[in-house]
């Protein structure tokens, strides 16, 4: 029986990098110890890449440690140290009783009210962090460092902190302090972070790990082409992809990110556009693709936070494409082009919007520009395409950056009409649906 297993039950497309982090892991366990930092967008795969040398370490007799940054922690004095402490504490006893366990307690006190390896809480407030003296700061991350090496003497430890970007500054300074005393004993830090959320604290984190040499980074990009047909092929237990068209539709809009990826196919699924049939798989689209709702929701939070003028021009730039120009929008909306730049800043702000050139602008993902369009009435996206298309025909300069025609391929194309019978495991390429692909370039994995 066909079904859609999620998440993908085998790690595609990163090979060189868990091959990285299993020798970091095997060093760790002869102690040599050290750094690797784990970065790349939102949903590409960081928290799963960690998760199978998580794995690796378990077996191989390195004691993983996980601790998590939290959205609030940017507020929270010693957070993740609390996440990593409760972990320690609750997944392996034998630390409570550790010798240098009461020290460590009684050390963090003030920021972990009633501390104890069998109860802890949430720490205060920053201001007892900031209110430190730097000496007081010293002894304490040399307490906590003397405590993880001891520890990592009994058995190598993998010390796991995801999402960095929110991190408080000062356990950033403890990680950091932690990092140069990593080399010499079987402590290792794995940590993650979203290179496109790098707040002031971070990247100054950063640059002294870079300075000092004190880390390996991975930096996670998006899956090739031949490497998303390989997970849609696994996702759907198929011998081979068999579905081109759905390749066609999801591919431009996942951009190779996995999360996307996966979310696509279950929004698909639930939609019932893409189904099983006689046990097989078909694939019968509607004339749009409508964004998963984890990605809308997302999506349309930081829109809700927009002003009034930044809301009609993403609205205006969703239509006009996943692409758009500047004088393409300045001829839309009309306004002065400070007006304009001041509504394009607050969506990159958001974390919307890019920019490419000082003529071009483009969404952070194209989902983020489906979960807009798709949101519009037809009515709404029927007036808007007229507007842009006039808009194109009178400067004709716009016309050969636009992306706009291309954009609409994927609902216009006869392939995609609705009555059309649905695609099935029939008449694949040779090289696979990837070979089809303008630009696209097989894996070397």
């Amino acid at each position: 029986m066909h079904t859609l297993a999620l998440p993908c039950p085998t790690l595609i497309g990163r090979a060189n990098d868990l091959a990285t982090l299993h020798l970091l892991v095997d060093l760790a366990g002869k102690g040599q110890g050290g750094v690797a930092l784990i970065s790349g967008d939102a949903g590409i795969g960081k928290s799963r890449l960690i998760a199978e040398a998580t794995a690796y370490a378990a077996s191989h007799n390195v004691l993983p440690v996980q601790g998590s940054c939290f959205p609030a922690d940017v507020a929270a004095p010693y957070a993740p140290l609390l996440d990593l402490l409760r972990f320690l504490f609750d997944q392996y006893p034998w630390t409570r009783s550790f010798a240098l366990t009461p020290q460590v307690v009684q050390a963090f006190q003030p920021w972990f009210s009633h501390l104890a390896p069998e109860n802890t809480v949430p720490p205060v407030s920053s201001s007892s962090a900031h209110a430190q003296a730097p000496t007081e700061k010293r002894q304490l991350f040399e307490r906590i460092s003397q405590y993880l090496i001891a520890l990592s003497a009994q058995q190598p430890l993998l010390i796991i902190v995801e999402d960095l970007h929110w991190s408080d500054e000062t356990s950033l300074e403890l990680l950091h302090y932690l990092a140069r005393r990593s080399r010499t004993c079987g402590l290792l830090l794995l940590l993650s972070y979203r290179s496109e959320e790098v707040n002031a604290a971070l990247r100054n984190f950063l640059a002294q790990i870079d300075r000092e040499r004190l880390a390996q980074e991975l930096h996670l990009s998006p899956l090739l082409p031949a490497e998303v047909e390989a997970m849609v092929q696994t996702c759907l237990s198929l011998p081979r992809i068999g579905l081109p068209a759905l390749f066609y539709a999801i591919y431009p809009l996942s951009e190779g990110n996995p999360f996307f990826l996966e979310e696509l196919l279950k929004a698909l699924v639930t939609a019932g556009e893409l189904f099983v049939e006689d046990g097989r798989w078909l694939y019968k689209p509607h004339n749009i693709i409508h964004p998963p709702r984890s990605v809308r929701a997302a999506v349309q939070q930081r829109v809700a936070l927009l002003s009034e003028q930044a809301g009609e021009v993403v609205t205006l730039a969703a239509v006009a494409g996943r692409r758009f120009d500047f004088a393409l929008l300045l001829h839309l909306t009309g306004v002065q082009e400070a007006v304009l730049l001041q509504a394009l800043k607050e969506l990159i702000a958001a974390q919307l919007v890019v920019e490419e050139s000082a003529e071009q602008f483009a969404f952070r993902h194209a989902l983020t520009r489906q979960a807009i369009y798709t949101q519009l009435l037809a009515r709404e996206r029927q007036t808007l395409h007229r507007l842009v298309a006039e808009a194109m025909e009178q400067s004709t300069s716009m016309a050969p950056r636009s992306t706009h025609t291309w954009q609409t391929w994927p609902t216009t194309s006869p392939r995609h009409l609705p009555g059309r019978k649905p695609w099935s495991m029939d008449s694949v390429p040779e090289n696979g649906p990837w070979s089809c692909m303008p630009h696209a370039r097989p894996s070397n994995t």
